[in-house]
């Protein structure tokens, strides 16, 4: 294969979905079947690829992404069942009690406290606190974005942690060599304190301009804040502590923790009941606050009880582990390995979430119609984002499979021209042009991949292969590369369409998306930035050459920066 047309074939996919995306506005899930397609028939055609092998890596890829497609299957499911019981309402109602009417408290413990913890046992804060931000005063573009970017810096732990997990069942395979959960957390958690701080302080910035950014007590609470979710999360992924699966639950209660005993130190409400109308206190009255939880409280324990009790954990997640086989492949070492999926199904979060749902019922009326409607709200609500949350994979695997032909005995072979492998050709590419400057491209290409996808976990697994290579081929550190990958597709939550056309539909502002892109640009831009420069300095033993590329990139953005608002200041 020529490297120029195969650089230019593989990035066709990704223009093609950044087009279909942005200039035709089509979903996420439309958007990813027209890209796998298109993935595949570039793969057969110009790769050389056996449609055997594009066929069964597709639907390895399926399978690879149950951690994270079956999760989104069951989070709608149990959300949806709470919306019909009423239970979701009367805890939206308790939301809108928090902050105390402090501006600066309200937008830290509402959007990124309980953000935390929401998304951490696989609520969706889009869907659920616009409404409570707009109640509260709040503008619809403002509503919008704080819920969006609220759980951006610990996205990673998100959904009792899936990412992470798929981030090291992905790392595992592409290096031949076990991740364990915690290890792979700990680099991701590595990244947190700075980045978390970063994100709270944008939400003032987002939420009310320079005012509220300068406002010393808003300043003091946000980098508080944003250090202790960021603090959390290396101790919860510390191997002693080993509780990855946990992070998002307990940095989101962390972060409200300390910002009660900051009120409370501070002699200020923590709740304030006056920012409730008589809806919201008929709503109060129809169900107890502790009862409308309970599907959550249920689902925190079963979490804590397959996470702590070690017996209980091994059988699970080992001895009643379930293992796909889709065969053998050679690596380009010449090594054979098995291409196996283990889906630890019985240990996964979708199966917690869907026995929490379950078990919860007898605590709410069940008639007929709440069933039906339940039932028939999750079919309309769950194919699509399903279908999207899985179809990146298949398009991964397609990529990392690129050029295999299966020989007489079944075994994929790897192409005798490497260049013919998708994966190969674009890490050897880029390894030789950017050389010890391409660990600054890992966090960039994760954003891109977070915005087309519209989630991390699509975007760990489309891009950790060729990290992982590109950078081996560098001497840079794998892990730490391949998981700023990862990081960048957290950060593009705040950037994803689906996300925020969610948010925007719940307080009917449909319309408003551009908007809230444009200021989540910046505050994702700038982020991606930071953590592109740590990811430099940590993917080679600190040296003149590593630290002289970051100090110039850092001068070329401000440069650059002073320009473009040189340029828009109005003249006199």
């Amino acid at each position: 294969m020529d490297p120029t047309l195969g650089f230019i074939l593989i990035i066709l996919p990704i223009i093609l979905a950044l087009l279909l995306l942005v200039y035709f506005k089509k979903a996420a899930d439309t958007t990813g079947v027209v890209v796998w397609i298109t993935t595949i028939v570039i793969a057969i055609l110009a790769f050389q690829t056996d449609v055997g092998v594009v066929l069964t890596a597709s639907l390895a890829g399926i399978v690879r992404s149950f951690p994270i497609s079956l999760m989104v299957a069951t989070s709608i499911l149990m959300m949806t069942y709470m919306q019909e019981t009423g239970a979701l309402q009367r805890l939206i109602v308790f939301f809108k009690t928090l902050g105390g009417g402090n501006r600066p408290m309200q937008i830290l413990i509402i959007s990124f406290g309980l953000g935390l913890f929401l998304v951490g046992i696989g609520a969706t804060p889009v869907s659920m606190l616009p409404p409570v931000m707009l109640a509260l005063g709040f503008s619809p573009l403002v509503s919008v974005a704080l819920p969006s970017i609220g759980y951006d810096p610990l996205t990673t732990f998100a959904l009792l942690g899936v990412p992470a997990q798929v981030f090291s069942d992905v790392y595992s395979g592409v290096s031949g060599s076990p991740l364990e959960l915690w290890f792979a957390g700990t680099v991701f958690a590595s990244f947190m304190p700075i980045v978390s701080v970063g994100i709270a302080i944008a939400m003032l910035w987002i939420a009310g301009g320079r005012k509220l950014l300068l406002n010393k007590q808003g300043l003091f609470v946000a980098i508080i804040a944003g250090l202790t979710a960021g603090i959390t999360a290396i101790i919860c992924n510390l191997q002693i502590v080993n509780l990855t699966r946990l992070t998002n639950v307990i940095a989101g209660a962390a972060v409200l923790g300390v910002l009660f005993a900051y009120n409370k130190s501070s002699k200020k409400p923590f709740i304030d009941r006056t920012q409730l109308d008589e809806k919201d206190l008929d709503t109060e009255r129809t169900m107890s606050l502790w009862r409308a939880s309970i599907p959550w409280v249920i689902l925190v324990i079963l979490s804590l009880i397959t996470t702590l009790i070690e017996p209980i954990k091994i059988l699970l997640a080992s001895t009643l582990d379930y293992v796909v086989n889709f065969g053998q492949y050679q690596t380009a070492d010449f090594m054979i390995r098995d291409l196996t999926i283990s889906t630890k199904f019985l240990w996964q979060a979708y199966t917690l979430m869907l026995i929490a749902t379950i078990v919860s019922m007898p605590f709410f009326k069940n008639d007929k119609q709440v069933l039906k409607n339940t039932y028939t709200k999750f079919l309309k609500r769950a194919p699509r984002p399903v279908l999207a949350a899985a179809i990146f994979f298949a398009m991964a695997e397609v990529m990392n499979f690129s050029g295999f032909v299966p020989d007489l005995s079944g075994v994929w072979i790897f192409p005798t021209d490497p260049t013919n492998n998708m994966v190969y050709l674009l890490a050897s590419l880029t390894s030789a042009t950017l050389g010890t400057a391409y660990p600054l491209t890992a966090a960039f290409l994760g954003l891109l991949a977070g915005f087309i996808s519209g989630s991390e976990t699509s975007a760990i697994a489309m891009f950790t292969n060729y990290h992982y290579q590109a950078s081996l081929a560098i001497g840079a550190n794998t892990i730490v590369v391949s998981a700023s990958n990862g990081i960048g597709g957290g950060l593009a939550s705040v950037l994803s369409p689906a996300k925020i056309q969610n948010a925007a539909a719940v307080i009917d502002e449909i319309g408003i998306e551009g908007d809230v892109i444009r200021y989540g640009l910046v505050v994702a831009v700038l982020m991606t930035l930071v953590t592109a420069i740590m990811t430099l300095l940590w993917a080679f033993p600190l040296s003149i050459i590593t630290v002289t590329i970051a100090a110039s990139t850092i001068i070329a953005v401000i440069l650059i920066g002073s320009l473009i608002y040189w340029l828009k200041k109005p003249r006199a």
